[in-house]
């Protein structure tokens, strides 16, 4: 497998999931609220079936995908899946696999951890169901996990069940969605290479990667008046600054609200009990990235 880092922007056509009739289907490990079924619904996939542990998250499963089948643990449910009229055919596999065991923010204990090992249950399933491809997801952490011996078992563990590809790093911030968020996809073709234009950014001046060279400095971002502050005294420190597409033309101090966490990743609005579940999201905008890609494959 090869890696790339820079991302090429996309933009969603519907907000809604596409009419399942006449579509590749998708099954869709750890499938959380959807995020990454979403990503492939805009792109002309049909989710199949779904696994998904927290009853709360199938709960959002049933409501947004009501043409899928849901079940509810990686570890048991091949033998349901392969009870299906078509043995849970899928052409598609998808899933962000658990990241608590290779994030920079726990003990690292990789793929030997209890949750990021799942990993090998969800290969489990592909080894059964041998979809075309495989679309996975981590955060960063798993490129350095173990000194780096976690990503190659990874890849060796795919190669083992006949999958060839390759990975990078995407970050929302680049589709259009107001949130700096880098996560590591995998994508892997049984005996077949994906279409490497998911390798390439290639297109006109606008796709460009907007990442500068960082240094410091003051600018009058917004032309805003701030309660008890003079106008002449707003100056704002920037590390990052993000365009939004039809975004709101004024700035606004506020506290940040539970809706935040569902809207920075491109959701619709969520509540307080699926705050949780929207920060372990995939971007659906980026999903489609990568399903518009693979859809090429689909239909040459």
């Amino acid at each position: 497998m090869n890696a790339q880092n820079n991302p090429q922007p996309t933009q969603s056509t519907s907000n809604q999931p596409t009419n399942p009739k006449s579509k590749p289907s998708v099954g869709s490990l750890f499938a959380g609220i959807g995020g990454f079924d979403l990503g492939f619904e805009w792109a002309g996939f049909s989710t199949s079936w779904q696994v998904e542990i927290d009853p709360i998250c199938r709960a959002v499963l049933q409501d947004r995908f009501p043409h899928a089948k849901q079940f509810d643990d990686v570890q048991t449910c091949l033998p349901k899946l392969q009870a299906l009229p078509n043995g849970g055919a899928a052409q598609v596999i998808i899933g962000g696999f658990p990241c608590q065991d290779v994030s920079m923010a726990g003990k690292r204990a990789g793929l030997n951890g209890k949750r990021t090992g799942l990993f090998f249950d969800a290969m489990d399933i592909v080894r059964a169901i041998k979809p075309r491809f495989v679309v996975l997801e981590n955060v960063t952490g798993l490129i350095n996990s173990n000194d780096g011996n976690d990503l190659q078992a990874v890849i060796e563990t795919l190669a083992q069940c006949g999958y060839v590809g390759f990975w990078r790093v995407l970050d929302s911030r680049y589709f259009g969605v107001p949130q700096k968020r880098r996560r590591v996809f995998l994508v892997a073709g049984l005996g077949e290479y994906p279409p490497l234009s998911l390798m390439a950014d290639l297109g006109s001046v606008e796709r460009i990667s907007g990442k500068t060279e960082p240094q410091s400095g003051w600018a009058d971002a917004h032309h805003t008046l701030l309660a008890g502050v003079g106008s002449s005294a707003i100056n704002i420190n920037c590390a990052d600054i993000v365009a939004v597409p039809d975004g709101r033309g004024a700035m606004a101090v506020r506290e940040r609200t539970t809706v935040d966490d569902g809207l920075c990743k491109g959701l619709d609005e969520t509540n307080a009990v699926e705050a949780r579940a929207a920060g372990n999201a995939v971007c659906p905008q980026v999903a489609q990235f990568i399903a518009s890609h693979l859809m090429t494959a689909f239909n040459p």
